[in-house]
């Protein structure tokens, strides 16, 4: 006996150019991943993915609504027939290689993540924990997850925007879902200058995409039966979207107005395609296209997990082999997964009815929610690890707050230089002040008793992510532009005797410009510049490495290969750059305070950094006191110009 609500339920003819749009965008973001470097924006295929969902989804409800047919039980079905199978099995798989490969710290944010994930809320708990395009984001296995979270969510909502829409205004439905799109876009656009993660990662400021496809599949729109015409639109759209993966990187103000160049193209491909067959359209629904399509989301749940694992387990792998083989597996196993998995819950109603379906739903969240549970509650298994591993670990909840000063002299987002506090901006001299990120404000619990004990005040101008530059801005840290015109107009206005700035990985040669212009400003102000250069970068956090190693019975405390590699080369960069420049003094952190360009990780047991970057009291103490040793004379620096002198 068929079910009601699948027997009148509007079944949307098959276009294999649309299985091509999905190949696009999944193999944009899979490449992305592996660590393709020449496709810096593949990660805009999660948007091509929200148009193309909003429009089919949506051109259903729409169709389902119309004659009367709509079933929230049976479009709740498709949901869970199309995404819990392969979510509840790559989850359960993540989970289990998660317990043998992940730290106690490790298990217990991936079991939180698990928890907010399975609930269809993963993008809020990534918002309040991650940067997607951040070092932390390779330790977090389910973070591809968020794109998700913001579908569900969508999902929960917008039938019933149809429904009233049809019930009481049925004219005002496409001026509705109009007004929310260009509501939500703006409001994207203005979130993101003050709060860039909430506008990557939350519905409000997600959902003009998914509705760009809605209003794409909005009843009366037209489409062209013209070959020419569609073929042009599809190639149009095509460009667009291979324009934005080849343009768009990690640091540009995205989303926002520029998430509209793949989600336009998106939608150019699916217009396009829709009521003619034309060349562009039968080459996006060639054989090898329609297979990456058909994959596309069991191939997107399976490859952000190896990603995490391989970065986890090979850190050093050929970033070659790294790219082949991890899309390789990638493929196979999504291709395991939507054969085996999503294909036969999907299609076969009659081994799976609809009890069926919605009981192994419930018993599939319980499971997962129960190993979230239950690793959290005991902090991740730490009894798997020797005592010494979990007190190292322990450094990973580190207390930073007072290291950089914060709520005194260190801003955050969502915060102004009116927050610097009055005691951070000395009036009496001499004064040395610090200016910049938090890589140099770390180093103020070493300099002030330092600077005291020779006769300076110490102030303190710093935000987090804020490199020292008068025209950088940063789309993560939007507070950075006026900070640093802030300091700026101080540090001329009250001219103090020295300005420390840097222990930052300056690579790029804007910025090493930006950086002569402030420097030659402030020396014409009759200001002495010390340059700090790059503070020691890991590949992953320092305890981490410290327990991986004591895991290996590994007792060495040096860097060996841990460093991340833009550490060496933006002092080498730095080096040659400040060479023959006598006005600044540059400290090589690296030629100054590691024997042999040999960093150590801990002294007397303790980790000198909590994360890959910043310092404990220990490292405070390590650094900033051979820091000041240098900036008041009590010990020679090696200069860039003996470093450089042949």
């Amino acid at each position: 006996m068929k079910e009601p609500a699948a027997a009148v339920h509007h079944h949307l003819r098959y276009r294999a150019h649309i299985d091509g749009l999905r190949a696009v965008a999944v193999l944009g973001v899979v490449l992305f991943h592996f660590g393709a470097n020449w496709l810096p924006g593949g990660f805009v295929g999660v948007d091509v993915f929200f148009v193309i969902s909003g429009f089919l989804i949506s051109k259903s409800i729409y169709a389902d609504t119309a004659d009367g047919s709509f079933s929230i039980f049976g479009f709740y079905e498709r949901r869970m027939r199309r995404i819990v199978p392969a979510f509840v099995a790559v989850s359960a798989v993540t989970s289990v290689i998660a317990l043998f490969v992940l730290l106690p710290n490790q298990l217990l944010s991936y079991a939180r993540s698990l928890i907010w994930s399975v609930l269809a809320f993963g993008n809020v708990y990534f918002y309040r924990r991650a940067d997607y395009f951040g070092s932390s984001a390779e330790e977090m296995p389910l973070l591809h997850y968020w794109s998700l979270g913001v579908e569900e969510q969508f999902y929960f909502l917008f039938p019933a925007l149809i429904l009233v829409c049809r019930r009481f205004w049925p004219k005002a439905l496409p001026w509705a879902v109009l007004a929310i799109l260009v509501a939500s876009l703006v409001a994207c656009e203005m979130v993101r200058q003050t709060n860039p993660a909430a506008a990557f990662y939350l519905l409000p400021f997600r959902a003009f995409e998914l509705l760009i496809g809605a209003a794409l599949a909005l009843p009366g729109m037209r489409f062209s039966g013209n070959r020419h015409i569609g073929g042009a639109a599809i190639l149009a759209g095509a460009g667009l979207i291979l324009y934005g993966m080849l343009t768009i990187t990690s640091a540009s103000p995205f989303p926002g107005r520029l998430a509209l160049i793949p989600c336009l193209g998106a939608t150019l491909v699916l217009w396009g395609g829709e009521r003619t067959e034309s060349l562009p359209a039968r080459l996006l629904g060639v054989a090898p296209m329609r297979f990456f399509g058909a994959i596309s989301y069991s191939l997107y749940l399976v490859h952000w997990p190896i990603v995490v694992f391989a970065r986890q387990l090979w850190p050093d792998m050929d970033t070659r082999l790294f790219l082949i083989g991890g899309v390789a597996l990638s493929t196979l196993l999504g291709w395991l997964s939507w054969r085996f998995v999503e294909q036969p819950v999907r299609l076969n109603r009659v081994a799976f009815p609809r009890r069926i379906v919605f009981g192994a739903t419930a018993a599939g969240i319980a499971v997962l929610l129960g190993f979230g549970t239950l690793t959290t509650s005991t902090r991740g298994f730490p009894g798997r690890m020797d005592p010494e591993i979990q007190r190292v670990l322990a450094y990973t909840n580190y207390a930073f707050k007072p290291v950089v000063r914060d709520g005194l002299c260190f801003v955050r987002q969502g915060q102004s230089p009116a927050d610097i506090k009055p005691e951070c901006l000395p009036t009496g001299s001499p004064r040395i002040v610090l200016w910049g990120s938090s890589h140099v404000a770390q180093f103020s619990g070493a300099l002030l008793p330092m600077a005291k004990e020779h006769g300076y005040a110490l102030g303190q101008i710093t935000g987090a992510a804020c490199l020292p530059l008068l025209d950088f801005t940063n789309p993560h840290s939007p507070v950075c532009d006026s900070l640093n015109k802030f300091a700026f107009e101080w540090l001329l206005t009250h001219k103090p005797e020295i300005v420390v700035l840097g222990g930052d990985a300056f690579v790029s040669p804007e910025h090493l410009a930006d950086l002569d212009r402030a420097i030659a400003r402030l020396n014409a102000a009759g200001i002495k510049v010390v340059v700090l250069g790059p503070v020691p970068k890991y590949k992953r956090p320092v305890p981490e490495i410290l327990a991986l190693r004591l895991h290996r019975q590994n007792a060495d405390t040096g860097t060996a290969d841990d460093m991340d590699e833009v550490t060496y080369r933006s002092d080498r960069l730095l080096t040659e750059h400040f060479a023959n420049n006598p006005s600044v003094l540059y400290v090589s952190i690296l030629q100054n305070m590691c024997p042999e360009m040999n960093c150590q990780l801990s002294i007397d047991g303790e980790p000198l950094e909590f994360d890959a970057t910043h310092f404990t009291s220990k490292g405070v103490a390590y650094y900033g006191t051979r820091l000041g040793n240098l900036i008041f004379g009590s010990q020679h620096a090696t200069t860039a110009a003996e470093t450089a002198a042949p």
